[in-house]
C-alpha cells in the first residue's frame, strides 16, 4: 500500500513538474523578431499603408506618398523598429482654409438646409477635395513605425500619429471637424453669417472622404497561451471596467432579485388561494354559487396563464393594458406578470399536495371541534407543504430564470444589461456568459436554501 501512495506521488509530481516545464518554455520563447533588409521593410510599409487607401480622396493622397525605411532595430517583444522619411501631400494645409466654404455651398445648394445625409455630401464635394489635393504642396518628415512578427506575419501597427504623418494630416482634418461648432456662411450678396453647425453630416460627410479608422492595441506577439489569456483580459476590460459597465450588472442583479422575491410573494398567495378554492370544490359535495362561480374563474385563470407564453403575457400586461392606462412603470408591470404566472403553477403544485392527503385527517380535525378552515390551515396544510416543497422550490428556481424575460419591454434586469453591454461593445462571449455565471450562481443558492428547509422539516418530523 505505502508503495502504492509512494508511486502515486512520484506520477503527479512528475506531471506538475512537466506542465510547469511546457508553461516557462512556451511563455519564454524566442522573443526576437525575423531580420528583415531596409528594402523588404521599405516594400512591406508602403504596400500595407497603402491598402488603407479605400476613397478617391485618400488615393490621392497615397499616390503621391512615398516612405523610405532608413535604418531598423529590433525590440524585445518580436518587434522591428523602423526609422523612416515619409513624403506626402500637405493634405491639412490645402484643406482646412476651405472648411467654412464647403458648408456655403452646402447652405446655398440646401436652401439653407444641411444635406440629409453624410453620404450626400460625400458625393458632392469629394471631387473638390480632391481638387485641392492636386495643388497641395509636398512635405517631408521623419517617422518612426513598428512592425510585429506574428504568428499571422509581420503586421504594422498603424496608430493616429502613423496615419496622419503618412496621409499628410487626415487625422488633424478629422479632428478639426469633429471640434468644430459653427461656420461662417458668405451669402450671394457677399454678406458673411456665423451659424451653428446643429448637423452632424457635414462632419460625417468629411470623415467618409478622408477618415481611416487607426489600430489601437499593440499587435500580440506572445504564445498562443498568452495570447488567448490577454484576450481574455482585454475583453474583461472592455466590457465591465470601461465606463464602469459593472455597475449595470449590479443595477441588474438587483432587479432581477428584488423582481423574484416580490413576485415569488405574490406568486405564493395567488397559488394558495386559488389550490384552496379548487380543492373546496373537489372535496366538498355541496357547492355554493360562490363556490362555483370562484372555481370557474380559477380554472380560466390556470388554464390560460399555462397556456400562454410568459413573454407574451409580460408584452400583453405592459403595452396593452399598463401602457394605454398611463401607466409606465415596468418593474410593476413585471411583477404582475411574473407573480400571476408563477401563481398558476404553484396552485397546481399545491393542489396536488392537498389532495394527496388522506380524507381522513380532514374527518380527524373536524372531529376535534375544527371547522372547514381550521383543519386546512393546521392539519391539512402543514402536511401538503412538505409533500410539495421540491416541486414549489423548483418552480421557483424557474421563476428566478424567467425573469429574464422582463427585458423585453426594457426593465434593466440582469440580462438587460448584459444585453446592453454586448451592444455596446460589440462581444458577446463575455456579457452573456458573465450572465449565465451570476444566473447559476442564484440559482444554486436558491436550491441550497430550499434543501436546507426540507432537512429542517425532516428533522422535525423526528
Amino acid at each position: 500500500m505505502a508503495k502504492k501512495r509512494l508511486l502515486a506521488v512520484i506520477i503527479t509530481a512528475a506531471i506538475i513538474i512537466g506542465i510547469a516545464a511546457v508553461l516557462i518554455v512556451t511563455i519564454n520563447s524566442e522573443s526576437k523578431a525575423q531580420e528583415i533588409t531596409a528594402e523588404q521593410a521599405t516594400e512591406f510599409v508602403n504596400k500595407d499603408l497603402d491598402s488603407l487607401a479605400t476613397t478617391k480622396a485618400l488615393k490621392e493622397i497615397a499616390g503621391k506618398n512615398d516612405i523610405t525605411v532608413n535604418s531598423i532595430e529590433y525590440g524585445d517583444k518580436k518587434d522591428i523598429i523602423l526609422n523612416c522619411t515619409v513624403t506626402t501631400l500637405d493634405a491639412h494645409g490645402a484643406i482646412s482654409p476651405y472648411y467654412d466654404s464647403f458648408m456655403s455651398t452646402d447652405i446655398k445648394k440646401s436652401t439653407g438646409t444641411m444635406f440629409k445625409s453624410a453620404l450626400d455630401f460625400k458625393i458632392e464635394f469629394e471631387d473638390k477635395i480632391i481638387e485641392l489635393l492636386e495643388s497641395a504642396d509636398t512635405k517631408t518628415a521623419d517617422l518612426k513605425l513598428s512592425l510585429y512578427d506574428t504568428k499571422d506575419g509581420l503586421i504594422l501597427f498603424r496608430t493616429n500619429d502613423v496615419i496622419n504623418a503618412v496621409y499628410g494630416g487626415t487625422v488633424d482634418i478629422e479632428n478639426d471637424i469633429n471640434e468644430k461648432k459653427t461656420a461662417i456662411v458668405t451669402d450671394e450678396n457677399g454678406k458673411k453669417t456665423e451659424i451653428a453647425l446643429d448637423s452632424s453630416n457635414l462632419k460625417k460627410g468629411f470623415i467618409q472622404c478622408i477618415g481611416i479608422d487607426e489600430m489601437k492595441d499593440e499587435p500580440d506577439t506572445s504564445t498562443p497561451l498568452v495570447k488567448a489569456w490577454n484576450s481574455l483580459k482585454k475583453d474583461f476590460h472592455k466590457n465591465f471596467i470601461e465606463k464602469d459597465r459593472w455597475k449595470a450588472i449590479l443595477t441588474g442583479v438587483w432587479f432581477t432579485i428584488s423582481l423574484t422575491i416580490l413576485a415569488l410573494l405574490l406568486g405564493i398567495i395567488i397559488g394558495f388561494i386559488v389550490a384552496l378554492i379548487r380543492c373546496t370544490y373537489l372535496k366538498t359535495t355541496k357547492h355554493g354559487i360562490i363556490l362555483k362561480i370562484l372555481n370557474a374563474i380559477s380554472q380560466v385563470y390556470l388554464t390560460v396563464i399555462r397556456g400562454t407564453p410568459v413573454v407574451v403575457q409580460i408584452m400583453i400586461i405592459f403595452f396593452v393594458i399598463f401602457l394605454p392606462s398611463g401607466l409606465k412603470n415596468k418593474f410593476v408591470a413585471s411583477v404582475i406578470c411574473f407573480g400571476l404566472n408563477s401563481g398558476a403553477y404553484v396552485a397546481e403544485i399545491v393542489r396536488g399536495g392537498i389532495m394527496s392527503i388522506d380524507n381522513g385527517q380532514m374527518e380527524a380535525g373536524r372531529s376535534l371541534g375544527f371547522n372547514y378552515f381550521q383543519t386546512m390551515y393546521h392539519i391539512i396544510f402543514p402536511q401538503a407543504f412538505k409533500a410539495v416543497l421540491p416541486a414549489l422550490g423548483n418552480e421557483f428556481i424557474v421563476l428566478l430564470k424567467e425573469t429574464s424575460v422582463a427585458f423585453y419591454i426594457g426593465l434593466g434586469d440582469l440580462m438587460y444589461a448584459g444585453n446592453s453591454i454586448r451592444a455596446a461593445t460589440y462581444s458577446a462571449f463575455m456579457p452573456l456568459v458573465t450572465v449565465a455565471l451570476i444566473y447559476l450562481v442564484m440559482v444554486i443558492g436558491l436550491s441550497k436554501l430550499v434543501g436546507l428547509l426540507e432537512r429542517r422539516l425532516r428533522n422535525s418530523e423526528r
